[in-house]
């Protein structure tokens, strides 16, 4: 065996550079810069600090328009942009820090996202941990402080080169996040997390000062050091290096064409979308349709704050789909990722096929006059019962999330789930708001709807209006329901109603709901609040809804859900309902849990719709289901 030479080179340090506070355009071509320059070979390993002047940056994969406020951003003076790397929307500013790592692929011993992820955050978060900020990693790539956000993370590997950044919250200000973007629904638990502001926490809040920029440097690269094996030294950025990142931000990354790669237009009749939500992500597909019947795709958009490598995949998958017949899609998908080398972060090839063909399942139909969509889940309504969705006055078939799936899966049903008027992709509220539109829509609009959808045995399962509609129609039409599933169901307004949409006002007016809203329902929503206030702060609404004689012909069980913290109702509604059902009625009252069950206490609800829906159904269909989770 040879001797190590005495003159062996010493090991490469890795360079520390701090650019300073820049745009978020050119920071995003700065990143760019520095992947293509330690690609071909011109950069050593690097480890970037940096910070933006006032900016609202989305993933690469998102829609613009769905998350960010441009109208706000633009008076504000707000920079938008979009970034090379996947992930939600961002507000950056002066009070965040931004750290990247820009290394050979090989340095971390995987090529694992997921792997990379937890090692990464978990070296960020020791390095905090030196500030005597008690961090933690959190899957799947956030780093948290007692379960509240102070850094978010991303990356992916471009050939040789794995790039990885988070950004650092130190003396932020969350209501000017709220402002800029679009924050989603889904992200926001309502009995917790009132709002944005108490998800996140700084440095400053923790430690009750805002310690020198380079205390904190120093502090995360002794945990990218000793956690990762990095040995920092500090160094500059190069000429060649800015001149590459300025080409790419003059006629690439800091183009509008850029940032608006990725939007959708309005509805239109060929347009069909659906939305899947996962633990590691939300994944979208909005796809155009042509031909006669609508039989093939003409384009696909793929969106959502899922990360992927490479990047290009999505894109690559959006070409490959374009022409294909609908009928083949879901197969197209399958076979696209069986030959395509990608990683995808805690979202499989399969939840891409099933978001697919989701949307090209949605329904187009006419009810009452107006135009409305709807999706189908699970067995048609010739195979067995189908469970009828009706969300909230705000609501929208997205923002059910995942309970029709696991509902319908639980108890072998099929499951309509559709928008109604006013909401999600349907047709636009229009003046004048009726008073009796909760009347209406259970004697007009659901018929027509459960007809065209070819629902002859139909249990009906509403939340809050759509509870009052559900509870209406059943009374109407007692030969076509099994029964009813009422959460946060009401009658009448009471003095608690009035209050609590006083404070829906005052948030739509000056904090994030009117965002989270526009997510969900975009140019819809100023008039479906604006009918929601109109009609429920009225002075004849003491009156009722003239619901009462529909409700008192009801026939079929009734399981009527209401959390003890409900913001808008009392247990008087359960008391109303039990005098007009006689015999007819279960109730469940759930604590610690307020207007939205199916999401505050899901697994109690899954569990008390699965069983009682199960006892409504014909042995064969009950003795199929199996348990929800």
């Amino acid at each position: 065996m040879t001797a190590p030479s005495s003159h062996a080179e010493a090991p490469r340090a890795d360079r520390v550079i701090d650019t300073g506070i820049r745009g978020g355009r050119i920071n995003i071509a700065l990143d760019q810069a520095l992947i293509e320059a330690h690609n071909a070979g011109r950069i050593p390993d690097t480890i970037r600090f940096l910070r933006f002047r006032p900016s609202a940056l989305v993933g690469l994969h998102q829609i613009l328009s769905h998350e960010v406020r441009l109208e706000y951003c633009r008076r504000s003076g707000i920079e938008v942009g979009r970034r090379i790397t996947g992930g939600g929307g961002l507000y950056l500013d002066e009070g965040q820090i931004g750290w990247e790592l820009v290394l050979d692929r090989r340095r971390l011993g995987t090529s694992d996202l997921a792997e990379i992820a937890a090692k990464i955050c978990t070296a960020a978060a020791s390095g905090l941990k030196r500030l005597g900020v008690p961090a933690e990693f959190r899957p799947r790539n956030d780093i948290e402080v007692d379960g509240r956000k102070i850094s978010g993370t991303g990356g992916f590997i471009d050939g040789a080169t794995l790039f990885y950044q988070g950004t650092l919250l130190v003396d932020f200000d969350a209501t000017r996040m709220i402002e800029a973007l679009k924050v989603p629904a889904e992200k926001l638990a309502k009995r917790d997390l009132e709002d944005a502001r108490r998800r996140v926490v700084t440095v400053r809040e923790v430690l009750g000062r805002v310690p020198p920029l380079e205390e904190i440097y120093a502090a995360l690269l002794e945990g990218f050091r000793d956690a990762l094996g990095l040995r920092p030294e500090w160094g500059a950025l190069s000429e060649y290096e800015e001149t590459l990142a300025q080409r790419l931000h003059e006629h690439e990354l800091g183009t509008d064409e850029f940032v608006q790669l990725v939007d959708a237009p309005e509805v239109e009749d060929n347009l069909v979308s659906a939305t899947l939500v996962r633990r590691g992500g939300t994944l979208r597909a909005d796809v155009r349709l042509e031909g006669p019947a609508r039989e093939r795709i003409r384009e696909v958009l793929l969106t959502g704050d899922f990360f992927v490598t490479p990047p290009r995949t999505v894109f690559d998958l959006e070409a490959e789909l374009r022409g294909r017949s609908a009928a083949q899609a879901g197969k197209a998908v399958e076979a696209f990722f069986a030959r395509t080398p990608c990683d995808l972060v805690a979202l499989a090839p399969a939840d891409f096929r099933e978001v697919l063909e989701r949307a090209l399942r949605q329904m187009s139909l006419r009810a009452a006059g107006r135009a409305l969509r709807a999706h189908w889940r699970g067995p048609g309504p010739e195979q067995a019962p189908t469970l009828v969705f009706l969300h909230d006055a705000l609501g929208s078939a997205r923002m059910w999330r995942d309970v029709p799936e696991r509902l319908a899966q639980a108890v072998g049903c099929g499951a309509l789930v559709y928008d109604r008027w006013g909401s999600g992709d349907s047709e636009p509220l229009a003046r004048p708001y009726r008073r009796d539109y909760l009347l209406h829509e259970a004697l007009v609009s659901l018929p027509e709807v459960l007809a065209k959808g070819g629902v002859r045995d139909a249990v009906l399962v509403g939340q809050s209006d759509g509870a009052a509609i559900a509870l209406a129609h059943a009374g109407a039409h007692p030969g076509l329901v099994r029964g009813v599933v009422a959460l946060a169901p009401h009658l009448f307004r009471e003095e608690k109603t009035v209050a609590a949409i006083r404070a829906q006002i005052a948030d739509f007016e000056h904090g994030d709901l009117r965002a989270r809203l526009e997510r969900h329902h975009g140019a819809k929503t100023a008039a479906l609040f604006e009918r929601l206030v109109e009609v429920w702060t009225a002075p004849q609404a003491d009156a009722g809804w003239g619901l009462e004689p529909c409700v008192s012909r009801v026939r079929c069980p009734v399981l009527a859900i209401q959390g003890e913290d409900d913001e808008f109702f009392s247990e008087a509604q359960l008391a109303a309902l039990a005098a007009l059902l006689p015999g007819r009625l279960e109730t469940l009252r759930i604590p610690a849990c307020g207007h939205y069950p199916q999401h505050q206490a899901r697994a109690a609800v899954l569990a008390a719709a699965s069983r009682f829906i199960r006892a409504l159904l014909p042995g064969a269909a009950a003795g199929a289901a199996a348990q929800p989770s």
